[in-house]
């Protein structure tokens, strides 16, 4: 089966208007006074032309159809707004090669209800704005859904980009732009009602933004932290079937564990390596479960799937929300996959949690929790000590970044109120040096060798970390890293001592060596 890396928003579309009539059009080029030398000499100036495409529209589509843009719909953005009231139906859009991106957060506000930063499709029926082609695009997700489209049958591309340009391509490629239908939307296909048999998702409804919209004014939460949170929270229960498999980390485990509001960015997330399985074996269950996340976003209305990367061993998912308010919040999953089995099972605690929307709703409005459905997960965090060592190891040894180093630190700050070092040194130590090893494996894997090349010729320096933090824990943390005779400076000895073709070996013998303490 091929994995279907292009957003099918049928279902989506039925939920919302069920038994509608789908139209398609591209290229309207509203207010753009070239368009009409190039393909539309007969029009005699730009307020003509505009009125002629709407008067079509409008005789076509009606206040119920639905209809999808596949881009290039206007170039004076000040004129979006007024245009789009003026022209019947719900109306999505494809961004196009002349629509602006910089607009993307503000597109729903101007009127239309989703917008699209790559192709999309329905069924087989496959829409973008340029035609689905090789050399179209240096893009890797457009690179992903071309592949896709070329070994699927019974298919079909809809799309605009050449107005009225004869370029013989295939039968499976329908123009649609709009000097090939003479101005008239394309009618694809209709909305079916489906049997609402299960109870919603609160994200799917016009509720969710007017909760988000009460939840902002009264306690200034910004949306970024809000819908992201929330979003999150449905990736991480989209895993729910392999949540031994893989702990939260970053910021965001932060916030979840801690309740440590500072601002978090991706969701990162490790999978835990088996030495029990093959390589091959290890890798395929890491495809298998980050896909299953992807396949399951796909589904939502309002998530807008931008791009996802796939490395042997690291996963980049980037989707993002957007909805009739001026909310666009975008979300990373950063996975990942190191063939060094540097955990133990003594690491983790295992954590059931709610959104911050979810907390809010059991406080103020009970009810809501019984009429839909909001993503309920549980997941593996790593212990406190864990954390620690992770921030300390950020602060020492990452490269130019001198703000997410500030930004560990405030963290690590925090951390010290509630954590003690001297009741479980000896455990800190240990998974300090796991820890250091797998983030050197990392780097390995990811041929980052010029940050290997700085931690092995960089000596550590933790004075400045005084200023900042108890004199308790900075006693404990030079015990580790300053002190000439610790297991951490016999570690940094020899990886300093290893040539880098044969760093990542070191670190798994290494690390079978601490596993063995």
């Amino acid at each position: 089966m091929i994995t279907s890396f292009t957003q099918d928003i049928y279902q989506m579309l039925c939920r919302k208007y069920p038994n509608r009539n789908i139209y398609l059009i591209s290229d309207q080029h509203f207010f753009h006074n070239n368009i009409i030398y190039y393909t539309r000499s007969q029009f005699t100036g730009v307020s003509t032309m505009n009125q002629y495409i709407i008067n079509k529209h409008n005789e076509i589509v009606s206040k119920d159809d639905i209809v999808i843009i596949l881009g290039d719909f206007c170039f004076k953005r000040e004129y979006i707004k007024d245009t789009l009231m003026q022209m019947n139906g719900h109306k999505y859009l494809i961004i196009g090669n002349h629509d602006s991106l910089d607009l993307v957060k503000r597109y729903p506000a101007l009127g239309f209800e989703g917008v699209f930063l790559t192709p999309i499709k329905i069924g087989n029926k496959y829409l973008s704005h340029e035609p689905l082609i090789s050399g179209q695009k240096d893009d890797l997700q457009f690179s992903l859904i071309l592949n896709e489209f070329k070994n699927i049958s019974n298919k079909i591309n809809y799309h605009g980009h050449i107005h009225n340009k004869e370029d013989n391509l295939p039968n499976i490629y329908k123009n649609v732009s709009c000097e090939s239908l003479d101005y008239e939307p394309f009618l694809l296909c209709q909305t079916t009602s489906i049997e609402k048999n299960e109870i919603p998702l609160l994200i799917n409804s016009p509720l969710f933004d007017e909760i988000v919209d009460e939840i902002i004014l009264k306690h200034h939460i910004q949306p970024q932290l809000l819908i992201g949170d929330y979003i999150y929270a449905m990736m991480l229960e989209s895993l729910s079937s392999y949540q031994n498999d893989y702990f939260v980390q970053g910021s965001y485990g932060l916030l979840k564990k801690y309740n440590l509001f500072t601002k978090f960015s991706d969701l990162d997330i490790s999978f835990i390596y088996s030495n029990a399985l093959s390589k091959k074996k290890n890798a395929d269950l890491f495809k298998k479960k980050v896909d299953a996340t992807y396949e399951y976003l796909k589904t939502i209305d309002n998530i807008n799937l931008i791009f996802y990367k796939r490395y042997a061993s690291l996963r980049i998912l980037e989707a993002s929300y957007t909805s009739k308010h001026p909310y666009f919040v975008s979300c990373m999953l950063d996975s990942n996959l190191i063939a060094l089995d540097c955990y133990q099972s003594t690491d983790f605690v295992k954590l059931s949690e709610m959104t911050i929307l979810q907390k809010y709703l059991h406080k103020n409005d009970a009810a809501i929790l019984e009429q839909y459905k909001l993503p309920n997960f549980q997941a593996q965090f790593l212990k406190p000590e864990g954390d620690i060592a992770n921030l300390l190891l950020q602060i020492i040894y990452q490269q130019d970044k001198n703000d997410k180093k500030i930004e560990a630190l405030k963290r690590l700050r925090y951390l010290c109120k509630y954590v003690s070092l001297e009741k479980n040194f000896d455990y800190f130590s240990n998974i300090f040096n796991r820890l250091f090893l797998r983030n050197i494996s990392f780097l390995y894997t990811m041929n980052r060798y010029d940050e290997i090349m700085y931690i092995k010729n960089q000596k550590p320096d933790i004075s400045f970390l005084a200023k900042s933090l108890p004199m308790t824990f900075c006693n404990q943390i030079s015990k580790i890293i300053e002190n000439p005779n610790s297991n951490f400076s016999t570690i940094c000895d020899e990886i300093s001592n290893t040539s880098i073709e044969k760093t990542f070996d070191k670190c798994m013998s290494i690390n079978k060596t601490i596993n063995r303490m």
